[in-house]
């Protein structure tokens, strides 16, 4: 996918790494033409030049995860933690 840089979408979209051959798509920070464009260029070039690199990409994001179940997990572990270490609050005396 390309996308705008914002949100979910920032979290959930991996920036494509053709040196790594890593990452889910494309990301743009400028929410205008000129974003929009390099990351559609980016797009279209890789999968009209290096449809290896294509399929990786593809293959990555079906394998990837956006169920409600993991990220209810993932809530379940931050609040565990949060009561590990509990915020350090020293009260005003009266």
């Amino acid at each position: 996918p390309c996308v705008h840089s914002t949100g979910g979408l920032k979290d959930s979209v991996v920036q494509f790494d053709p040196f790594a051959n890593t990452g889910t798509g494309w990301k743009f920070d400028t929410a205008d033409e000129e974003g929009l464009k390099w990351s559609l260029w980016n797009a279209l070039n890789t999968y009209k030049n290096h449809k290896e690199a294509w399929d990786g990409i593809v293959q990555r994001c079906m394998e990837t995860d956006f169920s409600w179940e993991r990220s209810a997990k993932r809530y379940v572990e931050i609040f565990r933690w949060a009561k590990i270490d509990p915020p350090y609050h020293q009260p005003h005396p009266f």
